[in-house]
């Protein structure tokens, strides 16, 4: 069968321009005649054949999964009158969970049960039940070999099995293998929608994280060339001094001390200058390695590559360099409670470039959205503040959580703004003025999630505080 598959996908290669080349008609035809001796040997009864044709029907009229799974157990159910359940590889854990019976319908997926039944390539029997594999197409299998791990994607039980004769049997085999092949077509169509969409996703991270801040190099380079234009002008005063100019040597020294002034104070501009563009430049350089990895757009979602991680150090301190001065021109005072917290007590094992724009995201919305509040003196307000609180056991014993906070003063969100602030594209009212695409709190929670981790914003009196717990090493 192997060989068959092979050649059939060789023949498949050769279809151009709307038609199929002879061999390929040829070996279509001798397929056609194979499944016709076939189905005059399955000598399957009339009621079994219109179990197959609505299995079809409805398997292509209902595009869903979920619905899939339901048209599974039910078809057995009204044409044999048998009832079964369905066991499915889920794709991400790779755990064979119980997603539909016929008599429960549906499982919702926080409530799915692992399943303890043996997998085999071959049906077998237990005490109660028939099991049958359901198996891929392994076609699909080799041209798509990230979508299962497994060329069995699930199990099918029938039971009790004392319910069904031996012709029964030998249609519920066939019949979970064409689960198997039309599971397999639905999964690989969902799979390539969730690829499309992270990479539109990844599309609008790259936009939000690199290309936008990039504009800070054009006004780095801006300020140098005025630094250049600085240094020509006092080479041609130099120059002056000293080949055209005649006077005392009172007034020649006199003349050189203020040049030598003027010097210091503009390569002090550009040494500082330069060390923010050199900083810049390390911090776009890891948002871009983190971003365009080829592993990402190959999974189809963000693949970590975790690390120990000194957030203080590594991400925190240098990302208040970066906007001390962003926050000082909006008049926001800072409270950094991070500062002086000893970091022995957190390893994290993280993904540092992710994580660096996570804490980027929150920083550049500090800056976009803290506003000026009155508080219960009557003084006038506008706070940025963060802080850093370990959560024992938080997500299970002996696993600790460290949870990040940050408060901006402004407009406290009501209820259904807090809960939407994470979605892509939403922007409150009162925000709407800034500059931005609604994305970076998007950005910070898919991030937050597949480290394992949680997030919130809390509205509080005199703003709002956003949070994020991760879990400790």
């Amino acid at each position: 069968m192997p060989g068959n598959i092979d050649m059939m996908t060789n023949q498949q290669e050769t279809f151009r321009g709307g038609s199929f080349s002879e061999s390929s008609q040829l070996y279509i035809q001798q397929r056609v005649r194979e499944k016709k001796k076939s189905y005059e040997n399955y000598n399957f009864k009339r009621h079994q054949e219109e179990a197959l044709s609505t299995f079809f029907d409805l398997a292509q009229e209902f595009t869903s999964i979920d619905h899939f799974y339901q048209i599974c157990v039910l078809v057995p159910q009204e044409f044999l009158n048998i009832e079964s359940r369905l066991y499915v590889f889920e794709q991400k854990s790779s755990r064979l969970v119980q997603v539909c019976t016929s008599l429960e319908g549906l499982i919702p997926e926080n409530r799915r049960r692992d399943c303890e039944l043996e997998v085999r390539e071959t049906p077998y029997e237990t005490r109660e039940s028939l099991i049958y594999p359901i198996p891929g197409n392994e076609a699909l299998t080799r041209s798509v070999p990230f979508l299962t791990r497994s060329s069995i994607l699930g199990l099918f039980e029938v039971c009790p099995k004392d319910r069904t004769q031996p012709n029964d049997r030998f249609f519920l085999e066939k019949f979970s293998n064409r689960i198997g092949f039309q599971l397999h077509q639905k999964l690989l169509i969902r799979q390539n929608i969730n690829h499309l969409k992270f990479i539109n996703q990844l599309l609008s991270d790259i936009e939000h994280n690199v290309i936008n801040p990039n504009m800070h190099y054009k006004l780095f380079l801006l300020r140098f060339r005025k630094g250049m234009q600085a240094h020509r002008a006092l080479e041609e005063e130099l120059e002056e001094i000293l080949f055209k100019e005649k006077g005392s040597v009172h007034s020649f020294e006199s003349r050189l001390r203020e040049l030598k002034s003027r010097m210091t104070r503009i390569n002090a501009n550009m040494e500082k200058e330069w060390n923010a563009f050199s900083r810049h430049y390390e911090h776009t350089s890891l948002f871009l390695e983190t971003l365009l990895r080829k592993d990402h757009f190959e999974k189809g979602t963000y693949v970590l590559r975790r690390q120990t991680c000194n957030f203080l150090k590594e991400i925190v301190e240098p990302l208040f360099d970066r906007y001390f001065h962003m926050f000082r021109k909006r008049n926001i005072a800072v409270d950094n409670l991070l500062e002086g917290v000893p970091d022995d007590q957190v390893t994290l094992y993280v993904d540092k470039g992710l994580i660096s724009q996570v804490f980027d995201n929150i920083f550049s919305n500090a800056i976009k959205y803290t506003q000026e509040v009155e508080d219960q003196l009557g003084n006038k307000i506008k706070i940025f503040s963060c802080n850093r609180k370990i959560l024992k056991d938080f997500f299970k014993e002996g696993t600790n959580g460290v949870r990040f906070s940050f408060f901006t003063t402004g407009r406290p969100l009501n209820e259904e703004e807090a809960q939407k602030i994470f979605e892509g594209g939403y922007r409150t009212l009162s925000n709407i003025h800034e500059k931005g695409t609604g994305h970076g709190l998007n950005f910070v929670k898919n991030v937050v999630e597949v480290h394992g981790g949680i997030l919130g914003c809390e509205p509080q009196k005199y703003g709002n505080l956003i949070y994020f717990v991760l879990p400790l090493k």
